[in-house]
């Protein structure tokens, strides 16, 4: 039988549905969702997914991110709902239904969809790191530059700027300061999908930067995930500069993969070891920055023994990283290798 999973809704066809399949067993329900990640864990054991317009969280963004993952989908709209049956048409579901439709329609509906579904891999989301540290600036605008610019070795890369208080990444690269994050935002919650002309191009990666107008208040955390997730629908790896930030920040949380970065003295690893005390999300790598010639050694047995985590990279305080900074060059050499292992593994 077709699998299929349902978003909960409070409309007939739902529960109809259900009811029909377990009577006829023409399709076999797998998942009654109430929550997206519910899908998400459990998309190697669906087919189809059949969901309302009228729910909140069924936005483009979330349809993409199933069709991306190899799921069918089928949008069901209230039938006096213009603006719902109109969302759902934009996303590009694969078949579109009134709510008004008998259940007989709908499962021919999702028997035409079911030979289209696994068409495209199912492991084929891009993944997210987030790069952050704790106060005191320890450098994660350039241990993030340099980790896109060797990730995108290996795959396209995007880089986004997400630090709310310091957002440097447009002037650290010499780039305008629009397009920034807030009109890639509203593109997404437009149209569900990156707009071209919100990303700018450097050099091998793709970068989206961080917003510097006057007495704007900062992106709802909902825009903010729906950003980061149509950003891992088109690119590969999507690097997250999230300065300082709580560890329970939720990106930070919903994270693949996560870079702590300390600056490499006595204070950074203290700090350092506080941020790790109270983390939420992935287990981190540990990167330090701006380890003094002679002392490395030392520093990173002293991160090792406060944080538990012992240091994949380590990065030197040399003349020529600072000019590149301040130039608005590529990531000098001697902070790409360190990280040249990391980007690889993103």
């Amino acid at each position: 039988s077709i699998r299929v999973a349902t978003v909960l809704s409070a409309r007939d066809w739902e529960p109809g549905l259900v009811t029909y399949a377990r009577e006829t067993a023409e399709v076999l329900i797998v998942l009654r969702a109430f929550q997206q990640h519910e899908i998400e864990e459990h998309a190697a054991d669906i087919d189809v997914v059949v969901a309302g317009g009228e729910v909140s969280w069924v936005t483009p963004v979330q349809i993409a991110l199933w069709q991306r993952a190899g799921l069918g989908v089928l949008g069901i709209h209230p039938q006096e709902d213009g603006p719902a049956a109109s969302m759902l048409r934009r996303a590009g579901v694969d078949e579109l239904l009134p709510d008004t439709a008998d259940v007989r329609t709908i499962v021919t509906a999702i028997r035409f969809i079911s030979p289209l579904a696994g068409s495209v891999d199912r492991d084929g989301t891009g993944s997210v790191t987030a790069v952050v540290g704790p106060r005191g600036a320890p450098g994660t605008t350039e241990v993030a530059l340099g980790l896109a610019w060797e990730s995108s070795r290996s795959g396209s890369t995007l880089l986004v700027d997400l630090d709310i208080d310091a957002p440097s990444i447009a002037i650290r690269l010499g780039l305008p300061p629009r397009p920034d994050i807030t009109d890639a935002a509203d593109a997404v919650r437009a149209s569900g999908a990156i707009a071209r002309d919100a990303v700018q191009q450097i050099g091998p990666i793709s970068v989206i930067t961080g917003s510097h107008r006057v007495g704007e208040a900062p992106l709802r955390t909902a825009m903010v995930e729906d950003l980061i997730d149509a950003s891992t629908v088109i690119f590969e790896r999507v690097i997250v500069d999230l300065g300082t930030c709580e560890p329970d920040h939720s990106i930070v949380k919903q994270s693949d993969t996560a870079v702590l970065v300390a600056d490499a003295s006595a204070v950074g690893v203290v700090r350092a070891a506080h941020l790790v005390s109270t983390w939420s999300g992935p287990p981190p790598t540990l990167v330090l920055n701006r380890a003094a010639p002679r002392g490395s050694r030392d520093v990173v047995a002293a991160a090792k023994e406060w944080t538990g985590i012992e240091p994949s990279a380590v990065i030197p305080d040399r003349p020529s990283i600072r000019t590149a900074s301040l130039a608005a060059k590529r990531p000098d050499s001697r902070i790409r290798k360190p990280l040249a292992r990391i980007g690889a593994s993103l």
